[in-house]
């Protein structure tokens, strides 16, 4: 509301322009209300300047008057009509036309904004290419949440961007490409009611163009959710896929021509007008017409929030062409991350350093059977970076990067297995401790730590924001330790020792550099057609590997099974109560052999061992071989 609002003028009088759908019943009614002259359509020219006009006609017949309205300076109101749905909802009309008008008599005239779009009058708002989700609202018949969303999801397979130039009132020109556009005036719409936490004033002498580019599928789908979230938008924090121009004056134009629809009428032309009409407007607010205290204050400023929009070089690269399914980089975001990771992928004195270091740790670890040490090795390990641009390589088959990449983890491993050797080979110590157990047997859990480990990893490096967190990547996933094991199994001669170690480090490569592959895919770094390759050799290694992961997976839920069913604590035998203090299972034969640990206060007779294997084998469902170590408790 501007600062030289318009009170109410009775001077040139009350009218009411109408069609034929005003009942005689209601206009008695009204005559009953107020002293008022009711002028016919064909009539519609008889109100004098400055008059309090009130209007029962449909939405066209509306528009049809706009301009005289305009220029006869009427004070304007709607009364609620059934083919008046637009007008009604940008004036904020609800109710009964009874309570409307009672609500008229004492409303003041307002200056508001006029926005026009190419000469018309903007009742709400004009959305322009496919912007599925940002229809206007019908204030009598709100869109749901659901009406929402199916309606931005159809076609979604058809999507995409159109290249629009914009020049703004201060004759700035944008190059973009987007799905769609809604410019807003005096709003009520489903888009600022629902999702932004401000509301764009119907006197600040601009219009708001709200820009849908969303740069994939996802981001698209991503957009959508964020839409119907509870919390609203700031117009100063919009979310990647939106951007905002707001300013008297915008010009649209599109190579080919644009859809646009302007209060739910479908128009199409190759250049678009929206301007903005100062105060021109004199308006009797509806009851339902949102009103702010400061929009008293016309703000001069241009304001231009293009966020992620695609511009210049990456609009001609998006425009025109399917949406794909994942976002892909920008040009500049795409340089420097490439020559972070092809600098990563050497293998550089300091890379060979830091790897005899943090193996020299990790044996220390193992041997003193001390994780806090293991955990400062895996830290310290470098093994992480070459991986994550193998990983790089793969998903953009960049045969340099990737031979870079193998050369450098070639040469960390050796070191590794050298180290691990050496030290096996001088230390008087030849029994494995529970952390190298621990790295011997491999199952599908491991790969599944490494796929999300290679998620994080890739993802920390795409973005500059997280790279801190590589630290717990590197603990994550663990190296490291069982390159370590590998070690000491060859230089004990322990090839099952060396197997399973070597077997969980592999599974650990392969399932870091395939996760990462496929996050720097979704990503954007990488086309789908460019990645196939390498992520399918990476695939199919994977796949091999799956194999005794799974068979000892299976062996472990197995064991689980039985421990599960397996009795601990006292057991009362016939003559004897026995307790149960410790179990193992072993499955390399079959039936599978039960260990106990148990304390009594005798020793156990054969038939006591039997009595108790009966009932260890009744419990877990299966014949039992079972070793007893017994205890006497006094």
């Amino acid at each position: 509301m501007k600062d030289d609002t318009l009170r109410n003028t009775t001077a040139a009088g009350l009218y009411l322009i109408h069609d034929a759908g005003l009942e005689p019943e209601t206009i008695e009614e009204l005559s009953e209300l107020a002293d008022i002259i009711f002028v016919p359509w064909a009539e519609r020219d008889n109100p004098p300047p400055l008059a309090r006009v009130l209007l029962y006609l449909g939405d066209e017949a509306i528009r049809d008057l706009a301009l005289q309205a305009l220029e006869q300076q009427w004070g304007v109101g709607i009364l609620p009509h059934p083919e008046a749905s637009r007008a009604m909802a940008a004036m904020g009309v609800k109710g009964e036309i009874l309570a409307v008008f009672d609500h008229y008599l004492n409303a003041p005239v307002i200056g508001a904004d006029a926005l026009t779009c190419n000469g018309e009058l903007v009742f709400s708002s004009v959305v322009i290419g496919r912007v599925l989700a940002l229809r206007p609202r019908d204030i009598n018949r709100p869109q749901t949440p659901w009406s929402t969303l199916t309606g931005a999801l159809k076609g979604l397979s058809k999507l995409r961007l159109s290249p629009y130039k914009i020049t703004t009132g201060k004759d700035r020109v944008i190059q973009l490409a987007a799905l769609g556009m809604v410019a807003l005036g005096q709003t009520q719409s489903a888009l600022v009611e629902r999702a932004f936490s401000e509301q764009l004033g119907i006197a600040d002498g601009r219009v708001a163009l709200v820009v849908l580019a969303p740069r994939s599928i996802l981001s698209y789908l991503w957009f959508l959710l964020r839409l119907l979230w509870p919390q609203k938008i700031s117009l100063t924090q919009l979310p990647a896929s939106l951007s905002l121009v707001r300013t008297d004056r915008l010009h649209i134009s599109a190579p080919e021509g644009a859809e646009y629809i302007i209060d739910g009428k479908p128009v199409h032309a190759a250049e678009i007008e929206l301007q903005v009409q100062e105060g021109r407007l004199r308006l009797l607010p509806g009851p339902a017409l949102l009103l702010q205290h400061e929009e008293h204050q016309v703000v001069d400023k241009e304001t231009v929030r293009l966020n992620h929009t695609p511009v210049e070089e990456g609009a001609r690269a998006l425009a025109d062409v399917p949406l794909p399914l994942f976002s892909h980089a920008t040009e500049e975001e795409y340089r420097e991350l490439f020559v972070s990771l092809r600098d990563n992928a050497k293998a550089t004195h300091s890379f060979q350093v830091l790897m005899i270091l943090s193996v020299l740790l990790a044996l220390a670890g193992m041997y003193a059977n001390s994780a806090p040490v293991i955990i400062g090795a895996m830290i310290l390990a470098p093994l992480m970076l070459p991986i994550v641009s193998l990983a790089m390589g793969l998903a953009r088959t960049e045969s340099n990067l990737i031979r870079t990449s193998m050369h450098t983890l070639s040469v960390g491993v050796l070191w590794g297995l050298a180290c691990a050797v050496f030290v096996a080979w001088a230390m008087p110590l030849d029994v494995p401790t529970a952390e190298m157990t621990a790295r011997m047997s491999p199952t599908l859990m491991d790969l599944f730590v490494a796929v999300i480990s290679g998620v994080a990893g890739a993802y920390a490096y795409a973005k500059e924001e997280v790279a801190k967190s590589l630290a717990g990547v590197a603990i994550a996933v663990a190296l490291v330790p069982p390159l370590s094991v590998a070690g000491i199994g060859l230089g004990w001669g322990d090839w099952s020792m060396a197997g399973g170690a070597m077997l969980l480090l592999i599974t650990n490569l392969v399932g870091i550099a395939l996760a990462a592959s496929a996050t720097f895919l979704v990503l954007g770094f990488a086309p789908f057609r460019r990645a196939r390759a390498g992520i399918g050799v990476s695939l199919l290694i994977m796949l091999v590997i799956s194999a005794p992961l799974t068979l000892s997976f299976y062996s472990l839920v197995q064991k689980d099974r039985i421990l599960e069913h397996v009795p601990t604590g006292k057991i009362k035998l016939s003559d004897v109560t026995v307790n149960i203090s410790r179990v193992d299972v072993a499955l390399n034969q079959q039936p599978h052999l039960v260990r106990l640990v148990l304390s009594a206060n005798r020793m156990l007779r054969t038939s006591d061992v039997e009595e108790l294997k009966a009932v260890v084998s009744d419990r877990v469902g299966e014949p039992i071989l079972l070793e007893v170590q017994s205890n006497i408790r006094r």
